[in-house]
Order: structure tokens, then C-alpha cells, then sequence
């Protein structure tokens, strides 16, 4: 057993932010495909909205995919920092907080426990278009630092046995 837990190294933190990001990524690409398809309450009969409303129902699309980039830079920038021992940058922490404060405004807005979604609907369209350029910010930092720590090309294939 002591063998088991020093090879997955239960006790690193990285390890563990990554197993909560594969996690959350599961939970927001159902999220994503009921809101790309329009099963939420708040985008359910189309035709009752005011014509306003339903131009920011649209837009709340683009928001959702702009997450699922997010959140898998998220994850390969962990799995990179774990495999290769290395330190973050501030391109991964300023990415991360992007990231994540798009993914929590997204999923409280979606599941509305804390009336997001009235203050969301409130703004209309900038609401939505400031979490596309927050995500947007957010995904660029992610891939300027997984481009920094991403390691060489004959460095991955002698890591992988089967290649």
C-alpha cells in the first residue's frame, strides 16, 4: 500500500487540482450541451422572451463554449506542471483566476441557486460579453503558459513507452 502511495504521490496538490478539474470539466460539458440546446429554464420558450432577451440567450452559447477551452488548458497546463516538476508563471495563475471566475459566473447563472441569473438577465448584453472577454483573456494567458512549460517533441516520445 505505502508502494501504491508513493507512485501516485496522493499527498502533492497538483494531483489533486487536476482530478477536481477532469471532474468539473465532466459537469460543465453536460451544462454546455443543455445550454448550447436550450434546456434551461431560463432559455426554454424562446418566443415569450422580449426580443431583447432573446438576443442575449444567444450569446449566452458563445459563453459556454468558450468555458470547455478553459477549462482543458486548465487541465493540460496541470498535467504539464506534474509531469515536469515545474514552477507556474504568473501567465498560469492570471489564466486560472480568468478562467475560473467565467467558470463560476457560468455555473451559478445556469443553476441560478443564488439568483445569478435575474441579475445576469438584468444586463443584457454585457453581462455575457464580459465574460466572452474574460474567458478569452483567460484562455490566452492558459495557452501562452502551456506553450512556455510545454516540453519538446522527442521529450514526450521518450516518456511514452508504446511510441
Amino acid at each position: 500500500m505505502d508502494d501504491l502511495r508513493d507512485f501516485l504521490r496522493l499527498e502533492n496538490d497538483r494531483l489533486w487540482l487536476l482530478v477536481g478539474l477532469c471532474v468539473a470539466m465532466v459537469f460543465t460539458l453536460q451544462a454546455v450541451e443543455e445550454s448550447v440546446e436550450g434546456a434551461w429554464p431560463h432559455q426554454r420558450r424562446p418566443t415569450r422572451l422580449v426580443p431583447r432577451a432573446r438576443s442575449v440567450q444567444a450569446v449566452w452559447a458563445y459563453v459556454a463554449l468558450l468555458v470547455l477551452p478553459g477549462l482543458l488548458l486548465g487541465i493540460l497546463n496541470v498535467a504539464v506542471l506534474l509531469w515536469q516538476d515545474a514552477p507556474r508563471t504568473d501567465a498560469h495563475l492570471l489564466g486560472s483566476l480568468f478562467v475560473g471566475l467565467g467558470w463560476l459566473v457560468f455555473v451559478l447563472a445556469s443553476m441560478d441557486r443564488l439568483r445569478v441569473r435575474r441579475y445576469m438577465g438584468d444586463l443584457g448584453l454585457v453581462g455575457p460579453i464580459a465574460l466572452i472577454v474574460v474567458l478569452l483573456v483567460g484562455d490566452a494567458l492558459l495557452l501562452i503558459g502551456l506553450l512556455d512549460v510545454l516540453p519538446s517533441l522527442e521529450r514526450v516520445r521518450d516518456a511514452l513507452p508504446l511510441i
